[in-house]
């Protein structure tokens, strides 16, 4: 708007517009009708006049014929009365005249009769004003005048109107004769007139305003469009001209053979500045005479040239030369790309390449690259590999096919399996078949590579078993024991069960011993139906039976655990290790999706193979617990553990770190605040929901959180609730203290609504399935992660067995979360679309944080579907895919799409932090490479088709 008032808009359109309607209005009121006004008038007084004068050539006649003797002068007056007194004019007859004498007092009134020889001295209109005597004085001083007054309306003494008349003096008989009109037609018709033109007024006026308002909006798109194309073309410029300074190549441009421009890039390898550039010729940088042999060419063409550096010596160079017209001129621009590093680079290889091989043949290393084709043809080998396989003729192996000599296509592809999970298999042992027909052992390791960006191949290195074994076994504990310290969540739990060893819950004490004895077991399981009823371990028999002299024959159950804490099998290793830490157990039975027994898994096994992040975060807090000592922990987290962005791919790892680490520091201000405000008054649960619920907390999460207390009849419910406010209040407080923000929605326990009894949340989830509707779809998408952290985890469990059980058959309540997963779209477009806006400009700018929730919601009402009660997404998808509710690929689609995503999130985050930023979700697409750019399209291009799943699964069976 401002740029208008600069162009002048308002001063050349809406100004004259304006001044053009105060003109007419001026017009109007000042000259228009105050002109009608007096030609109205005008035209009343000509005409009384007129009347006036028959009237008096009446009395005039009359006079004469008294003059004459024909008529006494009595006679003559009444003869002039009455005749005068019968006139009438007007629309309706009813205008008349009057006559006065010079007293004044009334000679005749056609109307009035009571007035006839009355003195009229002190008569007056009702606004006071004495119009006889008014008349008198006109005649005597002017003959005749007109006067205005106000009269009764014709013969209706009820209506006072103005009047107009007219008087003149009869000098004779010394009589004023008078007529008068009614003036109120006039001001009817100025009124009437006064309206017709403030209509007319105030419809050019909005016309007006209407073609102002169309021009200004018109103009204001040009402007818009005008400001555009400036700023366009300005970035155009400017992105022109960074890619010309920043190029990698030298540029000059020649008009009239003198260099015109060179970049920064062309000054800076040649030791010279701007302006030292303009004025050298071409030949004082080329060398071989070059420069005098180059022409206008038709088109552009390359050149191998010398370039002559400031300081006299010489670089390798490919110039480009391409004619260009510029400025009506024509030119010639020359680009300069070095290849002495290239020719440096060949050498290099040539080199490598040699020691490669000198390497390969003193350690007898077969190298060789097949194709990862349908044929897996052997392309390159060395001549060590053709020995390695008893092949004299190194030109004989080309006709050998790689299955041949790996054993066979069944050995290849079990082999070739194992590749696409990390790209690379190292030091395997294989067994190769010889010339001969013999197996030897080798220790094969394969890379993955792409020629030229077309044919996959893969490159292999063989190497006879037993040479490097000491080699071998550090990778093989680096790989082993070194990654899941820090990995803790990275291993499935199955890497650490074994087979369990059941029998009947009827079985006697020495049944079980026997069974113990027979499998080396460290517990038995016994089985009611299938299920764990019982579970009897070593300590049991040594404290239950042989210190108590138990009778061998009794039922084993009498010496069980009973219940048995179990866990499913696709629970995480940390879910496990916590499980038995927390219940002081050292066997926990692993569980199937069908409730059948899978495996065992010990303590003492867990033990050496895994670091619980809880314990470790416990010892470094051992000696401070306080606030400060807390925060300045959460802050040294991502320099603890930012080694490990390159050490694991695995985003459940990391992210199940900072849960980790996470959850120690809350179970540590739950212990301060309880310690402050005294033991709670009955059991509860603080529970975490959202990406801390699932353990996929980012270093810019905030709070999701809320606590579950027991109903009781004992403590009143308002010292309950007064009790938990106060503890939750601390407890949100000091995490936000100490790094994890307050949540924007409120959505913490430190909110009244979120800090309930068991019967108040099961109100909350039983209201939110049965009355599916956007509001509680939203909190329902929230609070399905939750997850049990401190307090009582058999209240939690009650809360969590109610939420699946109401689950069950509500077919219209995942009918409408489905509906609200398909409607989800992350800045208002489709996945595809990798561009939203970002703080008010347009920029390339990709929000990371809802790309993970669309993949997140996905499996995870497919989970609440098939009542799995995981948390993690991953966890979710590898029970889904066990249930062949995903197929294998719909599994790895999911687990690649989110491992991507969230290490992204990750990366990038851990990068602004140690660039002293803080972290956020937005991700600038540009500044990602290539292939990261090239992946996201094809995840969200991936994710677009969630929607069809959704439909076929949850919302045409619910619509039809």
């Amino acid at each position: 708007m401002r740029s208008l008032f600069r162009a002048g808009f308002f001063r050349r359109i809406v100004v004259p517009a304006l001044l053009a309607i105060i003109m007419f209005v001026v017009t109007v009121f000042a000259f228009v009708i105050p002109a009608f006004k007096k030609s109205a008038m005008q035209q009343k007084q000509s005409m009384l006049l007129e009347l006036t004068n028959t009237a008096w050539s009446i009395l005039q006649k009359y006079h004469k014929d008294q003059s004459a003797g024909l008529l006494p002068i009595e006679e003559a007056r009444q003869k002039a009365i009455a005749e005068i007194e019968a006139l009438r004019y007007g629309g309706d007859k009813k205008d008349y005249f009057w006559i006065t004498d010079m007293e004044p007092a009334m000679i005749m009134h056609p109307y009035v009769h009571d007035l006839t020889g009355q003195s009229l001295s002190e008569f007056a209109d009702p606004d006071g004003k004495k119009l006889f005597i008014e008349a008198r004085e006109l005649a005597k001083t002017k003959g005749e005048g007109f006067i205005s007054y106000k009269w009764q309306f014709k013969d209706d003494s009820t209506n006072i109107v103005p009047k107009l008349s007219f008087v003149k003096l009869f000098e004779p008989w010394q009589w004023i004769i008078g007529t008068g009109v009614y003036v109120d037609d006039v001001e009817k018709e100025i009124s009437s007139l006064t309206n017709k033109m403030i209509f007319i007024l105030l419809g050019i006026f909005a016309l007006i305003s209407l073609i102002i308002f169309f021009i200004t909006y018109q103009s204001l798109g040009i402007e818009s469009r005008r400001r555009e194309a400036e700023a366009q073309l300005h970035e155009s410029r400017e992105k022109y001209r960074s890619l010309i300074e920043s190029s990698t190549e030298g540029i000059i441009l020649l008009l009239n053979g003198k260099i015109s421009y060179s970049n920064t890039f062309i000054q800076s390898w040649l030791q010279y500045s701007s302006d030292e550039m303009a004025e050298l010729n071409l030949p004082e940088i080329l060398e071989d005479g070059i420069a005098e042999t180059i022409e206008h060419p038709g088109e552009e063409h390359r050149l191998d040239v010398k370039l002559l550096k400031k300081d006299g010596s010489h670089t390798e160079a490919v110039m480009t030369i391409l004619p260009v017209h510029f400025a009506e001129k024509e030119g010639l621009l020359l680009t300069f790309r070095d290849i002495s590093e290239h020719l440096n680079v060949r050498t290099d290889l040539e080199i490598n390449r040699e020691m490669i091989q000198q390497i390969a043949e003193v350690k007898s290393l077969g190298i060789f690259r097949f194709t990862l084709d349908s044929k897996n043809r052997i392309m390159k080998y060395n001549d060590q590999l053709a020995r390695m396989l008893g092949y004299d003729q190194p030109e004989e192996l080309k006709s050998v096919s790689l299955s041949k000599i790996l054993g066979g296509s069944a050995a290849l592809k079990q082999i070739l399996s194992r590749l696409p999970e990390t790209g690379t298999i190292n030091s395997g042992s294989v067994k190769l078949l010889t010339k001969d027909n013999r197996f030897i052992d080798v220790r094969l390791s394969l890379f993955m590579g792409l020629d030229n960006g077309q044919q996959r191949y893969c490159n292999g290195i063989a190497e006879i078993a037993g040479e490097s074994a000491g080699i071998s076994e550090f990778e093989d504990v680096r790989e082993g024991h070194i990654l899941p310290v820090f990995g803790v969540n990275s291993l499935p739990l199955s890497t650490f069960y074994h087979h369990p060893v059941t029998c009947p819950i009827d079985a006697s004490i020495s049944d079980v011993i026997k069974l113990m004895a027979d499998n080396d077991a460290d517990c038995v399981i016994l089985l009611m139906n299938f299920r764990c009823s019982g579970i009897i371990t070593r300590g049991d028999l040594l404290k239950r039976f042989y210190l108590n002299h138990t009778d061998t024959t009794m039922h084993a159950m009498s010496i069980a655990t009973s219940p048995v804490i179990t866990i499913s099998s696709g629970s995480s290793t940390t879910d496990a290790y916590t499980l038995m830490r927390r219940n002081n157990i050292s066997q926990l039975p692993v569980l199937n999706l069908s409730g059948d027994p899978a495996g065992i898994v010990s303590l003492d096994r867990l033990a050496g193979n895994y670091i619980d992040i809880a314990e470790f975060a416990a010892q470094i807090l051992k000696n401070g617990n306080s606030v400060a000592e807390l925060s300045r922990f959460r802050k040294s987290i991502p320099d603890l553990i930012g080694h490990l962005q390159g050490q694991t791919d695995s985003a459940v790892t990391y992210t199940g770190i900072l849960s980790g680490f996470n959850d120690a520091i809350t179970n540590q201000i739950i212990a301060n605040a309880i310690k402050e405000i005294g033991k709670p008054p009955v059991a509860f649960s603080f529970f975490s929901f959202g990406s801390a619920g699932r353990r996929e907390l980012a270093f810019n999460s905030d709070q999701d959180n809320a606590i579950i207390y027991e109903d009781s009849d004992e403590v009143p419910d308002t010292e309950l609730q007064q009790y938990f406010l106060s503890l939750s209040e601390r407890i949100c407080r000091q995490l936000d203290q100490t790094g994890l923000t307050l949540c924007k929605g409120g959505y913490m326990a430190s909110n009244p609504a979120w800090c309930k009894p068991l019967s108040a949340w099961k109100n909350y989830f039983a209201g939110w399935i049965d009355n599916a509707e956007p509001e509680n779809i939203l909190n329902i998408s929230v609070f399905f992660d939750f997850r049990h952290v401190n307090g009582d985890q058999h209240l939690f469990h009650e809360l969590e067995q109610f939420v699946f059980d109401t689950l069950k058959g509500k077919t219209a309540f995942f009918y409408f979360l489905a509906r609200n997963i398909a409607g989800f779209r992350p800045g208002g477009s489709k996945f595809g679309t990798l561009l939203s806006e970002a703080s008010g400009k347009k920029s390339e700018m990709l929000d990371i944080k809802n790309s993970i929730a669309i993949v997140v919601m996905f499996v995870r009402i497919y989970a609440l579907h098939n009542n799995i009660r995981l948390k993690g997404t991953v966890e979710r998808a590898r029970a889904l895919y066990k249930l062949n509710v995903f197929s294998r690929a719909t599994f790895d689609e999911v687990l690649f799409q989110y491992n991507f995503l969230m290490t992204l999130r990750l990366k990038i985050q851990q990068q602004q932090l140690s660039a002293g930023t803080e972290p956020e979700n937005m991700v600038e697409v540009k500044k990602l490479t290539e292939m990261e750019q090239f992946i996201l399209k094809k995840i969200h291009a991936g994710i677009n088709e969630y929607d069809e799943r959704l439909s076929a699964t949850f919302m045409s069976a619910y619509k039809g």
